[in-house]
């Protein structure tokens, strides 16, 4: 068999390249499954609805910032980018509970890439005041 070394080369330059674009793909898919380390629960007032939770926390994204990345099922998926700060928030949430999951980063002010692993409790402290106050109303209205 006679193959020169540019046709190897190639072909092996391709199947590197065919490799790294399919390890890239499965790692983008796999970082959006996960929903990070807890970062705190809120508990549901009884008498809410499965509806009400998530109009409360869907209220308490937007109202500070948020843009909800995903909201199906039992969960919402809020992200936010400001200043030095970028987060993920996945809120898994009933009719008894709503648990709060975070990927968060520090982000270099100059470059704006990230920097080491960081959850913003500032923010999300706010979050559960905001959604408790809304649930609260929601109970105290009906």
């Amino acid at each position: 068999m006679n193959i020169d070394r540019n046709s190897l080369r190639c072909a092996f330059l391709a199947t590197t390249f065919v490799v790294s674009l399919f390890a890239m793909t499965v790692r983008a898919a796999a970082a959006d499954d996960d929903a990070g380390q807890s970062a705190g629960y809120v508990v549901v007032p009884s008498g809410t609805t499965v509806t009400e939770v998530q109009d409360a926390i869907v209220m308490a994204l937007s109202g500070r910032g948020w843009g909800i990345k995903s909201n199906a099922g039992d969960r919402v998926v809020g992200y936010l980018k400001h200043r030095s700060n970028e987060a993920q928030l996945t809120l898994v949430y009933s009719t008894s509970k709503i648990d709060i999951f975070c990927l968060g980063w520090e982000i270099n002010k100059n470059t704006g890439a990230r920097g080491k692993p960081e959850i913003p409790k500032g923010w999300i402290k706010n979050l559960q005041s905001d959604i408790t106050k809304t649930l609260s109303r929601t109970v105290t209205n009906k």
